[in-house]
């Protein structure tokens, strides 16, 4: 049960990421079809996978540090939820905004 609800909270959190309003459509295609126009396109390659219920959420990413968050349907459709650049393995830390620095 705990991973159902893990993996739901995942599936939110993935689809609240959104493209820039100017390019905000749904791109989606059988998977063989998406991976290799990203591959074409970005040079993306399959970083990381994940189960979400019957879905695969897939992170595909390249070397110049672009990357697509893509999401596989049991009918083996692919849909881009988000993606963007400069990808890094390190972890981000937000900056502590002080009294000090905000004026």
């Amino acid at each position: 049960m705990r991973k159902a609800v893990l993996s739901s909270a995942l599936i939110v959190a993935v689809a609240s990421f959104t493209f820039p309003a100017q390019a905000q459509q749904t791109i989606c295609a059988l998977r063989d079809d998406m991976g290799k126009m990203l591959d074409q396109r970005f040079a993306e390659q399959p970083k990381a996978a994940g189960l979400a219920g019957e879905q695969i959420v897939e992170l595909l990413v390249s070397e110049n540090g672009s990357w697509t968050i893509l999401v596989t349907n049991a009918d083996g459709r692919s849909c881009v939820v988000t993606g963007g650049e400069e990808w890094t393995e390190k972890p981000i830390l937000p900056t502590k905004v002080t009294k000090e620095n905000s004026t």
